[in-house]
Formats: structure tokens, sequence, C-alpha cells
């Protein structure tokens, strides 16, 4: 690789990524980085968040790369430097052997490594404003999850549930309601959803 001044982590990585045609890996490119930037809290959520952004078909820096390193580095397969790379067959292995509920957990914690990724970047090192960024974040997930949840409740009390599918207390209204998933593990329903009182739902 040729000895260069680089002003940012980000054109480093992306001149690592041009010199090997996409045939770049994690710790090749943490090598590169912490060359020229020692005190860099890089890590492998930086990296990811970068490959992401070059190989997604919505990333904000898919057109800076031609189609054949989009694709090396989206396979993470070739050579680098001569040499194999080092995985295949056992991460193949691995993959096929992952659980739904792993790979949920998998590119959950994905996306939640790019997201503090994004706020670390936005927030500039200022913890205010980084509070504040992921208070915005989370308040509006969760209002992404309670907007699901009101057309269920509203079917279920429109097909005559007006008492607590745990205790019978009977409802008088829908305001104070809680709708309650029996399968956790899946999504808002009215067939995996029942409508029970405040008390029995905190039980």
């Amino acid at each position: 690789m040729k000895t260069k001044n680089y002003k940012t982590i980000k054109d480093l990585v992306f001149d690592v990524i041009k010199q090997t045609k996409g045939l770049v890996d994690y710790e090749t490119a943490t090598k590169a980085v912490k060359k020229h930037f020692p005190r860099s809290a890089w890590k492998e959520s930086h990296w990811a968040y970068y490959r992401s952004q070059i190989t997604s078909g919505i990333g904000r820096y898919r057109d800076e790369f031609p189609e054949k390193i989009k694709v090396n580095l989206q396979r993470g397969m070739g050579k680098l430097k001569g040499r194999p790379r080092r995985t295949s067959r056992i991460v193949l292995q691995k993959k096929e052997r992952e659980t739904k509920e792993d790979k949920v957990k998998r590119i959950g914690d994905e996306i939640l490594g790019h997201a503090r990724f994004v706020i670390g970047v936005a927030s500039r090192n200022d913890e205010q404003t980084r509070f504040k960024l992921n208070r915005w974040v989370y308040a509006r997930l969760m209002q992404d999850e309670i907007r699901e949840k009101r057309p269920v409740k509203q079917a279920l009390w429109d097909s005559g549930t007006r008492a607590c599918q745990k205790c019978g207390q009977k409802f008088k209204s829908i305001k104070g309601v809680e709708i309650h998933r029996k399968d956790s593990s899946k999504i808002y329903s009215v067939e995996n959803c029942q409508l029970l009182c405040r008390e029995c739902h905190q039980k």
C-alpha cells in the first residue's frame, strides 16, 4: 500500500478498498487505520458501516465505487495480497446452522452498531447532543411499535372483547386497556394478542 497522508479515516478506508479492488477484510483495514490514525477508536462496527454504505443499493457511498469492487466487498471472497482469504467453509457451515433468532440478533447488532456510529459522528463528541439523538431515535422507534399495536387493539375491542382475558374485569372503555402478545416471539396480530387490565399485564 502506498504511503499517503490522509485527512480522514474515511479517505484511508476508501483508498484501501480501491487499491485492493474490494478484496479486503476488517483485519487488513484495521492495520491501515491504526498505522495512520493510532489514536482512533476504530472498531468492527465502523468497518461494517462503511462496507454496507458502499455495497447497499441505498448506501450513501455506492456511486463512488465500480460494480466489481462492490461485488468483491459484499462477497468477502477471493485472494488478498496473493493469499487465499481465511474463512469460507467454516463460515458457511456456521451460517447454515444459524437459526432465525440468531439471524435477527446478528443483523440487529449490525444495525445497532451502525446507528451508534452515525450518532457518534453526528454528535461530534458532544455528550449532550449524543444523549438527545439517542433519545430521539429511541422515542421514534417506540412510536413505530405503538402504531402497530393500535389497529390490533381496536380490532380486538370491536370483536366484542370488553373484559380482561385473565381476571375477567369488565372494561368501560378502550382507554387504559393494555394489549399483550401470547407469544412474545411473534408480531402484534389479532390471533396472537389479547386484551388485559394493567394489573394482569404487569404480572
